[in-house]
């Protein structure tokens, strides 16, 4: 039973990208599955504190998770790591404008959505986190760098 908890928590932490745009009343559920699953691998009861668990674990809450894998996508659509589709979606700030403005280094310029479609959306939700992310972190040289700095960011 402890191996398809854990098995079925890596397939969620890989498809994290896909389950970013669902629902809070979903994301709650899932979390309380994490949670459940926490609490059967180690053995502890229901009253147990999640996050006491999840350090002993050495997991990441499952928001956290998205949040890491949907920032490592924009980081590799940005630095010709992925398919020129990705790439493709996100525009940089500074090349829209003419004007030089303090707050363009390293950010991606937002599409303005007239639908919750867009809003839920990667290229549209993958903007706004790059651009809440720090500079240091926009401007890591390696990959490896900036999943480090994003897993230390979002624990």
């Amino acid at each position: 039973m402890a191996k398809v908890l854990a098995y079925c928590i890596g397939a969620y932490q890989i498809c994290s990208v896909v389950w970013d745009s669902c629902g809070s009343n979903l994301a709650d559920k899932l979390q309380k599955l994490q949670n459940r699953s926490a609490r059967l691998l180690t053995s502890s009861s229901y009253d147990t504190n999640a996050d006491y668990l999840f350090e002993k674990l050495g997991w990441i809450k499952l928001a956290s998770q998205r949040k890491i894998t949907k920032a490592i996508m924009v980081y590799k659509s940005l630095h010709g790591l992925a398919p020129d589709y990705l790439a493709n979606m996100f525009v940089d700030r500074s090349s829209i404008t003419n004007y030089a403005l303090r707050d363009t280094s390293n950010k991606l310029a937002l599409p303005q959505p007239r639908t919750n479609y867009l809003k839920n959306s990667f290229s549209y939700s993958g903007v706004v986190l790059w651009n809440s992310l720090p500079t240091d972190f926009r401007q890591a040289s390696t990959l490896h760098k900036f999943k480090s700095d994003c897993s230390n960011f979002f624990r």
